[in-house]
């Protein structure tokens, strides 16, 4: 999971802001954007656009989500993503 998302931040690098770089205030060990990158890995795994059968730390896309990429139908995560201040 952390090597997953150590990518995922390299390639966001310019999107990330403070805000996002930030501990919870529930969990100062974890890191806001990484939490809200969990639950998106999750809903994504429950509406079938990631395989939810996947090893562990595997974060692979299922038929249903090339599909929905190819179609223009997914352009961004489709859980709500935490508001920014």
């Amino acid at each position: 999971m952390s090597k997953v998302l150590d990518l995922v931040e390299k390639k966001a690098q310019g999107i990330l802001n403070d805000y996002d770089r930030r501990p919870l205030p529930s969990n100062p060990k974890i890191i806001r954007w990484r939490n809200t990158a969990q639950w998106c890995r999750n809903t994504m795994a429950r509406e079938g656009l990631l395989k939810s059968d996947s090893p562990r730390g595997i974060w692979e896309i299922s038929e249903r989500g090339r599909k929905a990429l190819q179609e223009g139908k997914v352009s961004k995560c489709p859980c709500s993503l935490t508001p920014r201040p």
